[in-house]
């Protein structure tokens, strides 16, 4: 199907913001399994450019391959890192979902400092290849809050400028540092 296009006219003037309303289902791609943290832990499947960040090389450097985390895995200071494949079509809305675990129970912990990171790595700040979020996942979270649903809206643009101008395949890659136990993590996604 296609997409409609509404401009609004606001005294006359064609406004700028014209927003798209999206046809079709969702298009979910996904890993980790929707089990609430359920063991054993799920393999993770992160691309080249994520594991040569410089967060993965210095996990690397100073544990190994000890301390990167799986789904459903347990345990402190563990870097979680996956990959997703965006399929080669226009998207018109994206929203990113992890279901996520704090590591300490009810009290002030390390858990506080973890961060979320999407995008496409390395991570630069422009170009193709740039953080499309970056935030604190616990920050302002009561203490007693240690589960949560995690839904973030992404820039279709940017997922379309990725997809269109580099080559296949086209991965949107997910850092969370590294105290949070990840059940699944999902794109939702509408084509236009």
């Amino acid at each position: 199907m296609g997409r409609v296009c509404r401009i609004v006219a606001i005294s006359g003037f064609l406004n700028a913001a014209a927003w798209c309303v999206c046809h079709g289902p969702d298009h979910i791609i996904s890993a980790g399994i929707e089990d609430n943290f359920r063991g054993p832990p799920k393999p993770v499947t992160p691309s080249a450019r994520l594991l040569a960040t410089e967060e993965a090389r210095i996990y690397f450097k100073l544990y190994g391959n000890s301390r990167f985390r799986r789904f459903d895995e347990d345990g402190g200071n563990r870097l979680f890192l996956t990959s997703l494949i965006l399929p080669s079509r226009r998207i018109c809305s994206a929203l990113f979902e992890t279901h996520l675990r704090r590591r300490f129970d009810g009290r002030f912990g390390m858990d506080y400092n973890d961060f979320l990171e999407l995008g496409f790595a390395p991570f630069c700040c422009t170009g193709t290849h740039k953080s499309l979020f970056r935030a604190g996942i616990w920050q302002g979270d009561p203490f007693d809050l240690l589960v949560k649903t995690l839904r973030v809206p992404l820039p279709a643009v940017e997922l379309n400028q990725f997809v269109f101008l580099t080559e296949s395949p086209h991965y949107f890659d997910i850092m969370i540092h590294n105290d949070t136990t990840v059940d699944y993590v999902k794109l939702i996604l509408r084509f236009e």
